[in-house]
């Protein structure tokens, strides 16, 4: 029950990180949004053709990346940060 009413709580932010990889790019994001919005969000990419798997801060923080970090901020989810490695480099 307590999770339901967490889950109905319109100011709910939950945060976490996603390894999202896909067949020429391989990424890691830090987001951070209402628990249904990063369902959403996740199912969009897994929909698209991506692997997404729920990673830690530290993996986040060591990743590799050849790209500048990119944000995004948009009035559902209020933190995205990617790290993109170009596979095809």
């Amino acid at each position: 029950m307590f999770e339901q009413e967490i889950m109905s709580d319109v100011n709910h932010v939950q945060h976490m990180f996603l390894r999202v990889e896909t067949s020429d790019t391989d990424c890691i994001l830090n987001v951070a949004g209402h628990p249904y919005r990063l369902r959403e969000l996740i199912f969009m990419m897994v929909n698209n053709g991506c692997r997404v798997s729920q990673t830690t801060a530290d993996s986040y923080n060591t990743f590799p990346y050849d790209q500048e970090t990119v944000e995004v901020h948009d009035y559902m989810t209020s933190i995205i940060k990617a790290k993109f490695i170009n596979n095809n480099a």
